[in-house]
């Protein structure tokens, strides 16, 4: 993704202060789909602001901020703002940070908006289902070994709600486990043990992931999915392919992907939820 640069190397003359620097990317999506009742336009914009700098003992730190305009709305929405110190203690990011059992996610079918495929096997994981979304992240990585974890301070509810993750690159492949403990939330109050697995040989890229969710009531629910895709030249072809314990029928869907070059690729998919048979197709740039 290219960046346009506002600042780069910026010497304050305050003692304190090193190197400071802020960047800015873009992304957007236009096209058309069906979402099971009507034919629609789609259309999202994403404008992301990264500053950085570090202090005179090596502490790095810094923030992302991502401010995105979606069809629904057209206003302006805060997708996603962190702040973060780092250094050989690892880092620490508070604000809207990943939950630490998601070591690895599943991509989707469609590349406007999404179809929804990779919400499926993803349904106990993190904060899906109404579970809790985490604001504290600690992460620490050692060569190919990296570990997380993560919390909500103040959850809401009558209890707490933290998840730890662990993840081991080789090569191309890596493989993955997380834990996700909500008491917090009385409808999803429970456990979640997530294991993850894929990588790239090739043109094939694969991710697989299973979660297995153990409720405080009692009930018990798993999920699993895998999406891959190949690539020949400007071409990527994907397909995925989702199912939980509580759903009726497994999703999967195919997709596709050509790359006109400078940040520009026409995009689409067709997806199979069980319910509704949905599409999308357009464009996807990146600036």
């Amino acid at each position: 993704m290219k960046k346009i640069l506002l600042a780069t190397t910026m010497l304050a003359g305050t003692a304190g202060f090193a190197a400071a620097e802020i960047t800015m990317s873009g992304s957007a999506v236009m096209g058309v789909g069906d979402n099971g009742t009507d034919t629609v336009s789609k259309m999202e914009t994403y404008l992301t602001f990264s500053a950085s700098g570090e202090s005179d003992s090596g502490i790095s730190f810094g923030f992302d901020q991502t401010i995105a305009t979606y069809d629904t709305d057209g206003g302006l929405n805060d997708d996603g703002t962190s702040v973060y110190i780092s250094g050989a203690f690892g880092k620490l990011s508070m604000g809207s940070v990943a939950e630490a059992d998601e070591v690895a996610t599943l991509s989707d079918i469609g590349g406007i908006g999404g179809l929804g495929v990779d919400n499926v096997a993803e349904a106990f994981s993190g904060d899906s289902a109404g579970r809790q979304t985490h604001d504290v992240n600690y992460s620490y990585s050692a060569g190919d070994f990296s570990i997380a974890a993560s919390t909500r301070i103040g959850a809401t509810g009558d209890g707490d709600s933290y998840a730890v993750g662990a993840k081991y690159t080789f090569g191309e492949m890596y493989v993955g486990l997380g834990y996700n403990d909500d008491n917090a939330t009385p409808v999803v109050a429970g456990t979640v043990t997530s294991l993850y697995a894929g990588g790239t040989a090739g043109a094939v890229s694969v991710a697989a992931m299973y979660s297995s969710w153990d409720a405080d009531s009692g009930a018990e629910a798993d999920a699993w999915g895998v999406t891959t895709s190949y690539t020949a030249g400007a071409l990527t072809l994907s397909a995925a392919y989702s199912d939980n314990d509580n759903v009726a029928d497994a999703a999967f869907g195919v997709g596709a992907a050509y790359d006109l070059g400078g940040g520009a690729s026409v995009v689409g998919g067709v997806a199979d939820l069980g319910v509704d048979t949905v599409w999308e197709a357009g464009v996807s740039l990146s600036f």
